[in-house]
């Protein structure tokens, strides 16, 4: 789905958040198609929208769904306590986090999916994101491609049985991150050009998007930490390791498992060094 069909939701949701004074990105599938989009990188669609809001209770986060509701004909769905359809059916993720959380999660009431994890989305909103205009117009804060990689880990072990199209992702943005960064890397990674320092080329966009992460998770060490100790137990399991596994489905056919694994090593790698 392209942005222009997706205009009628960005005003009508950059309307809401106006009036009521709420700060947002946008993260997930379409933050990572706008970056893909920026350099030309071809990948899979989305067809729904993904904010995250910063909420201060959870009656602050009922007036923003009642107001999509009333005003705009937005309707609730059941099978998930943050998920709004817009009249046309597109379906809008709207993700609370900020004073709203206890212990990094939100729960609600009712019927099917009624808790989130939040983990890193304050550390996002604070230092990993930037601000987008696209050619419908609107302009938002978009999650970086570093931001939507760390959040992805986070969702997949949080539910590993439920998210395992994120590793896909994670893979994939770690596969492009050189091309997709070039002037970041050449200007302020260039000493990953010494062959002393990494033994393949391949490996400079992994070990940029490890560092970038850190950025994002040096301001909270119990989401440094928890990053770390992800990356390490998937890297100990090796073979295992169904995370791995996923990894390899996105390489080509002569790829192994070691193939895979250095990728996911040299990801922590980044992660673990010194931040420039």
């Amino acid at each position: 789905m392209r942005h222009g069909e997706l205009k009628h939701i960005f005003d009508t949701l950059e309307r809401c958040f106006d009036e009521l004074r709420i700060d947002y990105y946008l993260i997930d599938a379409l933050a990572r198609q706008i970056w893909y989009e920026k350099e030309g990188v071809n990948f899979r669609t989305t067809k729904d929208v993904d904010y995250a809001v910063l909420m201060s209770s959870r009656e602050e986060y009922q007036t923003v769904r009642q107001y999509l509701i009333d005003r705009e004909n937005f309707t609730a769905y059941k099978g998930d306590a943050f998920v709004l359809i817009s009249p046309d059916g597109i379906q809008v993720d709207i993700l609370p986090f900020g004073e709203i959380e206890t212990d990094e999660e939100v729960i609600f009431s009712g019927q099917g999916m009624t808790n989130i994890k939040v983990d890193g989305m304050k550390e996002v909103y604070h230092y990993g994101t930037a601000s987008v205009t696209l050619e419908t117009g609107n302009s938002f804060r978009v999650a970086t491609l570093s931001a939507i990689a760390l959040l992805k880990f986070i969702a997949y072990d949080d539910r590993p049985d439920q998210r395992q199209k994120d590793v896909v992702d994670i893979a994939n943005i770690a596969r492009h991150f050189f091309n997709l960064h070039e002037e970041l890397i050449y200007e302020q990674h260039n000493d990953l050009f010494d062959e002393e320092k990494v033994a393949s080329f391949d490996s400079i966009g992994p070990i940029v998007l490890g560092r970038e992460m850190k950025k994002i998770a040096e301001h909270s060490p119990k989401l440094r930490e928890r990053l770390n100790k992800i990356m390490e137990n998937h890297l100990q399991m090796k073979e295992k390791s169904i995370f791995l596994r996923l990894i390899l489905q996105t390489m080509s056919e002569e790829a192994d498992l070691q193939t895979a694994h250095r990728l996911l090593s040299d990801i922590r790698g980044g992660f673990c060094s010194a931040i420039l």
